[in-house]
């Protein structure tokens, strides 16, 4: 017997997500997109600054839930400093997770979409709400990526990262993936092609003369302007932040959702880390990427990776940009172009099957206290 779902919408769905980074923000508009005109209602949880960009498209108000960090710096996540700034939230998540299995039977949770986020996932399997893991750094578990010998650490680093930050035995796994690597035995795993916003959907691209440029940090990314400025391609540069020494032909852009994809929509090529949701709204515009992996981030390696296996663009691993590196790619880049737009395809509408059909299989749970 499925559990019977409240009044008024057909269900509320809790989505849960990682705050740091743009991609995982952008999944979770893009799924509500989904699931809305379906009748259900979507609240989001999340750390800063996720939670802040969320706070206007959310039905209800934004949980906060404190978040885990990576520590980067040069590009390079720094694993000790990055251990040491989550100390003190682990020894905190009995706590954590006790307060949102509290909340989530306060707003009456149907069902909780964890995105690398552990604390609410827990707190839903405490209280019988059912869960569903959705993300694309489960690629590295669900599936079996080629990737070099040499990216071992960073992969059992990450593997650990994922272990602590992924539900355990969700109801469902939904991975949203640009390529699709071999599934590991036994995976359950649905795979779908990316989730989009309808923003990205609705942009036009056109054919530009500037670079766009992104990266998830600031600090220590001399090496990329000074690239930039030696090649002196007229470039848009967002994730540096405001701040002297930028050459010539470089323009530091402010954080701004509309200013970003309008700049990615008219951009001659992208140059940018190599997270999945940045990497996907590229390929879907057609844009030729040069990626940047942050080094010792194993999924961003996988992705630099099979985004120039399926010739839909270049990669520099393990080591800066440098200027010929960035010349190289500017005059493969009409090349390029063609093969990208092939990319774009969008995957939510078989996410939201997935969350749906999760809410018919659950039953009524007899909720413990939290």
């Amino acid at each position: 017997m499925a559990r019977p779902l409240s009044p008024g919408p057909l269900a509320h769905v809790v989505y849960a997500l990682c705050g740091h980074g743009r991609g995982h923000a952008s999944r979770a508009v893009a799924v509500a997109e989904a699931l809305r005109p379906r009748g259900h209602r979507v609240t989001f949880a999340a750390d800063a600054p996720a939670a802040d960009r969320l706070d206007n498209v959310s039905d209800g108000a934004v949980y906060r839930v404190p978040g885990l960090r990576q520590v980067l710096h040069g590009n390079r996540v720094r694993m000790g400093a990055t251990a040491r700034a989550n100390l003190a939230l682990t020894w905190r998540s009995p706590e954590i997770v006790a307060d949102a299995a509290r909340w989530l039977g306060t707003v009456g949770a149907d069902v909780v979409v964890a995105d690398h986020e552990p604390f609410v996932a827990r707190g839903a399997q405490r209280i019988g709400v059912p869960v569903v893991a959705l993300s694309h750094q489960l690629v590295l578990t669900e599936a079996r990526p080629r990737a070099p010998l040499r990216s071992l650490p960073s992969r059992l680093g990450t593997a650990l990262g994922i272990a602590v930050l992924a539900p355990t035995r969700p109801d469902a796994v939904v991975v949203p993936s640009f390529f699709f690597p071999p599934p590991r035995r036994g995976s359950t795993a649905v795979f779908v092609p990316p989730i989009l916003r309808d923003d990205v959907l609705r942009a036009r691209p056109r054919a530009g003369r500037r670079l766009l440029v992104y990266v998830n940090e600031g600090e220590g990314m001399g090496a990329l302007l000074d690239a930039l400025g030696h090649v002196g391609a007229p470039a848009d540069v967002y994730g540096l932040g405001p701040g002297p020494g930028a050459p010539p032909n470089v323009r530091l852009r402010p954080p701004s959702r509309a200013g970003f994809l309008a700049d990615l929509a008219g951009c001659r090529a992208v140059v940018a880390t190599a997270g999945f949701t940045l990497l996907s709204e590229a390929l879907h515009l057609g844009k030729p990427v040069l990626a940047l992996p942050n080094r010792g981030f194993f999924e961003q390696t996988v992705n630099a990776l099979a985004l120039r296996e399926q010739g839909w663009g270049e990669a520099v691993l393990d080591r800066d940009l440098r200027a010929d590196d960035l010349r190289g790619f500017l005059d493969r880049a009409d090349g390029l172009r063609q093969r990208a737009a092939a990319g774009g395809t969008v995957g939510r509408e078989r996410a939201a099957d997935v969350i749906e059909r999760v809410l018919g299989a659950a039953t009524p749970a007899a909720r413990v206290a939290a």
